[in-house]
Order: C-alpha cells, then structure tokens, then sequence
C-alpha cells in the first residue's frame, strides 16, 4: 500500500496564486480557423507572457525552438472531455500542428507517467509507452510513482522507450540508474537536458519497489551535474527536467529542496520543467535567471515554451494548452485512438485471465 503525504496540501492555493491572467485562446483559434503552432509560426498570435525577453513568433523560423511538455499524466493516456483530460490522441494532434510548423521541437515529460489507471496499470506501464513512442516523446525523467511496477520493471519500460530516460541521483550499489543528461543538437545549437527525481520516492512508493535503490541530494545532483555540462559542453541552452514538486510542502530535509528552492539557489539553469506538485503555471515563473514551468495534470494541459535564439541572450516565452482548447481546435489523432482501443483490449484480457 502506498502512504499519503500532505505534500500537495497547499497546492491549490498555490496555483490561485500563479493564474493572474486570462486569454480567451479559444475563441480566438476557433474564430480564426488555425491551429497553434501554424499562427505562432506566422506570428500572429500572441500570448500575455510575463517572461523575460519576448520577441518569439517573430523572425527566422530556424532560431526557434519550441519544447512541448507534459507531467504527472498518471496513466490518463484516454480522452475524458468530462473530467477535461485530452488524452494521448489531442497531444499527438498538438504535437504534430508543431512540427508541421516549426523546423524544431523537443518534446518532454517530467514523469509521473506510467502508472495510475487501469488501461496502464494492467498492462505494468507499455500501453503508455507505446503511445509515447507514436507520438514521439524525446526525453523524459522519472517519478515516485514511475517506480510502482518496481524499479526492475521501469529497466524494462526504458529498453521499450524510443525517448530517452535521465536521472542524475537514482543510484543502485554507489552507480547511476540512468543516465544524468542528454545533450541533442537542435537548431544548430548544443541543448542540454539533466534529470532530476524527488527523493520522496522513498515513501510515496512501496518500499519492495525501490529495494537497494538510493535517491541522492538533488541539490548536490544538480550543482555537480550543471557544473559538468556547462565545462564540457558549449551549452546555448540547459534544461532542467525534474520530477521535483513547485512550492510543495516536502519534509523538513535538506534532501527534499523543491523547485523554486533548487533554481534560486543552483545556478547555470535556463529552463525548469517540472512535475510532481501538479501545479498550473501558466506562463511561466521567473526566479533569478531561470524560467520555471509546469503543465498541472492527468494530461488536462500541454505546455510550451517558445525560445528565440536570433539575439545575443535566448528569449522564452510561454504558456498552457488546455484540454478545452484542445478539443475545440483539433482533431484526435486517429493512429493513437487504434492503439488505445488495442490496449483497452489487452488491458481486459490481463484483468480477465
């Protein structure tokens, strides 16, 4: 049995705190006939952002990059336009509009992912991993709850996964679990993207699970790691993707740093993208030099930010794709919707025997 934590207990009100401004997108894309990525691509639609910078959506295409990014979907790969889920259909459908308008896209998951509804769980986690796979995730990192199958059988997710997986303190017998970081080559530029997993792990998962397995200071992880890839890599941009919680209420624990603890006291971070404390963030969150960002939950949002490289300093900017949005906007992908029509089936013969 998994033991509850208090740690969210605050979150709502966190939340409140980070929506101060609304833009009915909406309308506005149904009015206009397009979709997301082709009017930002043109330029001509443009979001309140209160970022730094801020002249995306304008310019050579080529200097842009676009990260999508998804967190603590929990196996909510299914659309449920009643509980304003999107599923896995809409963000390929999102993912798809992006790449058909911008030369380059990194997309992301923050983790959270395999576990935590039937059509998932049945299946020990591949029937997520394969629709991550036709979608085309790139990169993601792990969460708590990632480990419920057990650590031995998240290996075994990882061999199955096209994106790859990185954690840079999950360690078994003194040795890397997973790989710290990634460096990918985007828009002619060295992109760096270190993983990062919440030590609370150990409690928030059955304790079999993780038998052996040893979840270090993220805060040590994440000086050491940003320090290696700043010295050996001619970094233009380093993504931090953690499975760390913004503004959660962790155990008094020099371990269990949040996000903007971590970024505020850790330099050399550009981008955050966050997971765990299912927070609504939705244009992003300065603290010093780095860009927080979070997409909530359960897949009812798909975030993005567009960075602009054509002057001296890259310039973000960014914002949330809701599930409404979504729906309104595009259509399901239809190879997606086969395959969790396939996975329902598979799902109900495992339950059945």
């Amino acid at each position: 049995m998994l033991k509850m934590t208090k740690e969210h207990d605050n979150q709502e009100e966190i939340n409140e705190k980070l929506i101060d401004k609304k833009v009915d997108r909406r309308n506005f894309l149904k009015r206009s006939g397009q979709t997301f990525g082709a009017l930002m691509a043109a330029g001509l639609f443009k979001f309140n952002f209160s970022t730094k910078g801020a002249k995306a959506s304008e310019g050579d295409l080529s200097d842009k990059l676009i990260i999508l990014h998804t967190n603590d979907m929990h196996g909510r790969i299914e659309i449920n336009e009643e509980d304003g889920i999107m599923g896995m259909p809409y963000v390929s459908s999102i993912v798809q509009d992006f790449r058909e308008n911008y030369e380059n896209v990194l997309l992301l998951d923050a983790g959270d992912t395999v576990h935590g509804r039937p059509i998932s769980d049945r299946l020990y986690g591949s029937s997520t991993i394969e629709t991550m796979n036709a979608i085309g995730y790139d990169i993601m990192t792990a969460g708590n709850h990632d480990f419920n199958f057990g650590y031995d059988r998240l290996l075994e997710l990882e061999e199955m996964m096209n994106a790859e997986l990185v954690s840079s303190n999950v360690e078994k017998d003194g040795e890397l679990l997973f790989k710290p970081y990634t460096i990918r080559e985007v828009a002619g530029r060295q992109i760096g993207i270190l993983g990062i997993a919440t030590p609370a792990t150990r409690y928030t998962t059955h304790p079999d699970n993780i038998e052996g397995i040893d979840f270090t200071s993220m805060r040590e992880a994440t000086e050491h790691y940003v320090e290696e890839m700043r010295s050996e890599y001619d970094l233009d941009l380093l993504v931090a993707l953690g499975h760390v919680g913004y503004g959660a209420n962790n155990p008094d624990d020099e371990d269990f740093t949040v996000t903007d603890e971590l970024v505020t006291n850790v330099d050399g971070i550009d981008i955050f993208v966050d997971g765990h404390s299912h927070t609504r963030i939705p244009e992003g969150d300065w603290h010093n030099d780095t860009l927080v960002v979070q997409a909530y939950e359960y897949l009812k949002k798909v975030g993005v930010v567009e960075i602009d490289f054509s002057n001296d300093q890259p310039e973000f900017q960014a914002h949330l794709i809701s599930a409404e949005e979504a729906i309104a906007n595009y259509e399901p992908d239809p190879e997606l919707e086969e395959i969790l029509s396939d996975a329902r089936d598979d799902a109900r013969d495992a339950m059945l025997g």
